[in-house]
């Protein structure tokens, strides 16, 4: 619905985009129109998807999550996220500032988890 498609510019391996508040609000819908299940990456330790309220919903399992908790892999995320356990995972719901941050904490890890903060 948004005519013509926005150009973007490419800035620390993100896109950006300029957007007027009506484009906004049009882009807002289709993001809900997204699927809400669909797994956007996954490894042996840690997966995550994007719910209809466009949280991230991240399972994380126990080796990780001990290193993220003893690495202050929350840094900067206030309240620190309330965790569940399904299945011996622990499960996060993040906002998407908190996952941009969550992120960058995760490139702080020590080297032998570099392969699975790549993927993030």
């Amino acid at each position: 619905g948004i005519h013509p498609v926005p150009h973007y510019k490419l800035v620390y391996g993100r896109y950006i985009i300029e957007l007027t508040a009506a484009e906004w609000r049009i882009f807002e819908v289709n993001l809900k129109k997204m699927s809400t299940s669909e797994e956007h990456t996954s490894t042996s330790n840690m997966s995550y998807t994007v719910n209809s309220s466009g949280k991230y919903v991240i399972s994380i399992a126990p080796e990780m999550w001990k290193m993220i908790m003893s690495r202050d892999g929350f840094a900067g995320i206030h309240p620190v996220p309330h965790y569940k356990l399904e299945s011996g995972r622990y499960i996060i719901e993040l906002t998407a500032v908190q996952w941009g941050i969550f992120e960058l904490n995760l490139k702080l890890l020590p080297t032998s988890t570099h392969e699975l903060h790549n993927k993030f």
